[in-house]
Parts: structure tokens; sequence; C-alpha cells
């Protein structure tokens, strides 16, 4: 579980590297710089387990960029990090219907619902990350996993 936390995480800031260096060759000032520097405070604080503050500055990208469904995924990770499965599912359903092809939006899901008793849901969005990404070991774990338990 570490070790795919730290994918997650390394994902994560590749991801926000990708971003960085295409608004900086684009020189573009669409992007609301301090959306941006939010967003790194995210980040930041996810990766260290501080996720009230990535809550907090999640918000904030999300008041700056409304349509941000990766920013909605961490908000949700927060939220499930933290046993709020009612908003865990809340802001992964809003990244679903920005991107319908967010596989961590969908993972979270997953494990969200799982930890409410929704073994239905659970396994579809598990088999939706599948059909997204085939080689997704996470989702084949849980998938697994679940069939075990009644």
């Amino acid at each position: 579980m570490k070790i795919l936390k730290i994918r997650v995480i390394f994902s994560l800031f590749f991801f926000l590297f990708i971003l960085t260096a295409v608004i900086n060759v684009s020189g573009q000032e669409s992007y609301n710089y301090y959306a941006l520097e939010y967003f790194k405070k995210s980040l930041e604080a996810l990766v260290i387990g501080d996720y009230d503050g990535t809550i907090a500055n999640s918000t904030q990208v999300l008041i700056r960029d409304p349509n941000s469904a990766v920013t909605y995924a961490i908000r949700a990770r927060a939220y499930y990090e933290k046993g709020n499965m009612t908003r865990a599912i809340e802001d992964c359903n809003q990244a679903i219907r920005i991107d319908r092809n967010n596989i961590s939006a969908y993972s979270i899901r997953g494990n969200a619902y799982i930890m409410t008793g929704d073994k239905t849901r659970a396994l579809r969005d598990w088999q939706t990350v599948l059909r997204l990404n085939p080689d997704n070991i996470e989702a084949k774990r849980n998938i697994e996993l679940a069939g075990q338990t009644n």
C-alpha cells in the first residue's frame, strides 16, 4: 500500500511538473497564477498527510478554476483519508462530470463506496478503472478482494 501511495504522489508531482512546463512554454496568462500556487500547496499537503491543508488549498484552486477535475480528485483523496466518505464521493462525482476518464476519481470513489458498504458501486468503479487502464494493479487487487468478501 505504501508503494502505491508513493506512485500516486509521484504521478501527481509529475502532472504538476508537466502543467507548469506547459504554462511556462505557452506564455499564457489564462491559467490563474494563484490557482497554480494553491495547487502546488495542496499536493505538498497531501504528501505530508496534512489533509486539512490539502482540502483548504484545493478549495482555493476550485474557487479560481472550478473545472479542475484533478483538483477535485486530490480533495476527494484528502476527504477519504479523513474518513469523510460522503464528501469524497461528491468530489469524485464532480471530477468525473468534468473528465469521464479520470482514473483517480473512479479509484477513490470505489474505495469510498466499499467503506460505506456499497460493494456493487465499488466494483463498478474499479471495473471502469480497468477499462481505462487494464494494467491497474490496485483495481485488480480490489476487485479480487471484494469478490472474496460477502
